[in-house]
């Protein structure tokens, strides 16, 4: 393999470990954490949250209507079991039995409100909890994918890699320096191929005695407009 040949066929090598790289990070960050998940299971427990503070709010006013209950039962016997004669006391209980049913009155509306949100905070919470199952399903199957994707990106690297080591292995340092150095400068295109006796990259003619030279591939020639290396 001549020296332009060798070239090339570490740019090609290089091009895919770059890919190759690119994609495995991409991958890497997929496998470490799916924001769609987060975002699924953050709204899931807001809403649990909100279904176990209104519930708890429920048990307490409910706990007030049966005192309240139990308080109106006792005024109400009172009042009517004849026990009580005085007519200042029994205007009394009759206020105070007055009062007591409008506060569970009060209590009622407040009641149907609050039972009525439990109804549909939890209706949400079905809803959420569905969507966070489906979001789960679907990121264990991603799961799979990604980790076997994962496997196969990793052999390819490393067959690349040994590759890379066995085409530099034929190319003297100043080949590989001067590679190097425009791969860093050139975006990673330090040689490009001939297109009807132009440069591929930059479309600069090259005279044809250069265009011989680079035909032979036994030496580097460089493109008069953007100075890669030109190849065949």
């Amino acid at each position: 393999m001549n020296i332009v040949a060798a070239l090339w066929q570490l740019q090609t090598i290089d091009q895919e470990i770059d890919e190759k790289t690119q994609r495995l990070r991409q991958v890497n960050k997929a496998l470490a954490g799916d924001l769609t998940v987060v975002a699924a299971s953050t709204t899931l427990a807001a809403e649990q949250k909100k279904l176990s503070d209104l519930r708890a709010t429920l048990r307490d006013r409910e706990l007030e209507a049966s005192s309240l209950d139990a308080k109106l039962k006792e005024l109400n016997q009172r009042l009517y079991s004849g026990s009580v004669a005085n007519p200042k006391e029994l205007d009394g209980l009759s206020k105070d039995l007055e009062m007591h049913k409008r506060l569970r009155s009060t209590l009622d509306d407040k009641l149907l409100e609050l039972m009525d949100a439990v109804e549909q905070t939890q209706a949400r919470v079905d809803v959420q909890a569905n969507s966070f199952k489906q979001v789960e399903t679907k990121r264990g199957g991603d799961v799979e994918k990604l980790s076997h994707e994962h496997e196969t990106l990793e052999k390819r690297l490393a067959h690349l890699q040994a590759d890379r080591d066995k085409t530099r292995a034929q190319l003297d340092s100043t080949a590989l320096r001067t590679y190097d150095q425009l791969r860093r400068t050139k975006a990673g295109r330090a040689v490009v191929q001939l297109r009807r006796d132009s440069c591929g990259a930059c479309g600069v003619t090259v005279p044809t005695g250069l265009v011989n030279r680079v035909r032979t591939g036994n030496e580097i020639v460089f493109c008069t407009g953007c100075g890669r290396i030109l190849a065949p």
